[in-house]
């Protein structure tokens, strides 16, 4: 049922109930807390910063990453399942968890995040998946181990039986954790917003909006999204799960992981849209900024260009490093010149970015 698609447009009916598109270039979440913001990135954004800090530090970071994201889930799904939302008792009920484990590989999919297939089950013990398409691996056992244990109360353990494009992974109860968490690590940090005037216009059949179906389309049977005009794949990420991974990553590595974040996103952006034609005009870049805003990125209010400055405002920014890394990588496509970014943190609900040739 939930991976249902509108005959019109072709997006899942789940995201009528799931998604609300905003004027200020925001997506959130109708339920159960209509602050959460959820945004799509493409895949290749998240494989190039795992790999590229990888390849900075010299030592993998898939456990850092999938720590961060399991709080953020872990934190998201117990506010779903919580009493005041009067759905913990029943979700969490024994003839009810298949199903839930269900819903949760379906929303997951219509996600694109991937295809999920319950090997084994055995409840409040362990549960067995073999995932096909997966978008990244240290994010979905981060996306399993906060779920499993948000529903079950439980410490859990996560073993990776099998590698590969189909990984079979197990997870577990597991006893006490050894140390207890700084409560500031766990929690959630709401994204600053400010109103927008970016008009939408909505599918008759479901209400996503045209701007974001005319760009992608879905196969709910894999699990995948992928962008109509350049064929890459996309998926959905809540957030504050993204920067609470970030955020992990700077707890573990330091207070040059922002900067680390921007220089691999601009590298990535820079390869991808080689050769892109556009003549280095405000107007070219907003165009190419114009994504961003339909996928619940951000809200280009200002494109400014003074001889070699490029001065961009960003109203709503989902990631400020992240979106810092997508100007300068714009700026290095356009220009055909290597680039520098600085940005201003949005802590008032905008970002000031700007790039130059270095």
């Amino acid at each position: 049922m939930l991976l249902r698609q509108c005959r019109r447009c072709g997006a899942p009916y789940l995201f009528q109930t799931l998604c609300g598109w905003n004027s200020s270039g925001t997506i959130t979440t109708m339920a159960p807390k209509a602050s959460l913001r959820v945004a799509f990135v493409e895949q290749g954004e998240l494989h190039a910063l795992i790999d590229g800090i990888t390849e900075a530090i010299g030592f993998p970071i898939d456990e850092i990453v999938s720590r961060g994201e399991e709080k953020a889930q872990k934190s998201s799904v117990t506010e779903l399942l919580s009493e005041k939302m009067l759905r913990g008792w029943l979700f969490r009920s024994k003839g009810f968890t298949r199903r839930f484990i269900g819903g949760v590989t379906s929303v997951a999919a219509c996600l694109g995040h991937g295809k999920a297939e319950l090997i084994e089950f055995t409840r409040e013990k362990s549960l067995l998946m073999r995932m096909y398409d997966p978008y990244a691996l240290p994010l979905v056992i981060g996306d399993l181990k906060g779920v499993y244990e948000a529903y079950f109360q439980t410490a859990s353990k996560v073993t990776i039986l099998e590698r590969g494009e189909t990984p079979m992974i197990r997870i577990e109860k597991a006893g006490p954790v050894d140390r207890e968490e700084d409560p500031q690590r766990l929690q959630l940090k709401e994204v600053p917003t400010v109103p927008g005037e970016i008009t939408l216009t909505r599918c008759r059949g479901c209400g996503t909006p045209s701007e974001m179906t005319d760009a992608v389309t879905w196969d709910t049977a894999k699990g995948t999204i992928h962008c109509k005009s350049t064929g890459r794949r996309l998926v959905m990420i809540i957030v504050e799960a993204i920067n609470a991974v970030i955020r992990e990553l700077g707890w573990e590595l330091g207070e040059t992981v922002n900067e680390m974040v921007q220089r691999f996103e601009q590298r990535y952006i820079a390869e991808v849209y080689a050769g892109v034609g556009a003549d280095g005009s405000p107007e070219a870049y907003k165009r190419l900024l114009s994504d961003p805003a339909a996928f619940g990125q951000c809200n280009p209010v200002e494109v400014i260009k003074e001889r070699n400055l490029l001065t961009v405002r960003v109203d709503n920014p989902f990631c400020e490093p992240l979106l810092a890394g997508k100007v300068a990588g714009l700026y290095e496509a356009v220009e055909k010149v290597r680039a520098k970014a600085v940005w201003t943190p949005a802590s008032a609900g905008y970002a000031v970015i700007q790039a130059w040739p270095v």
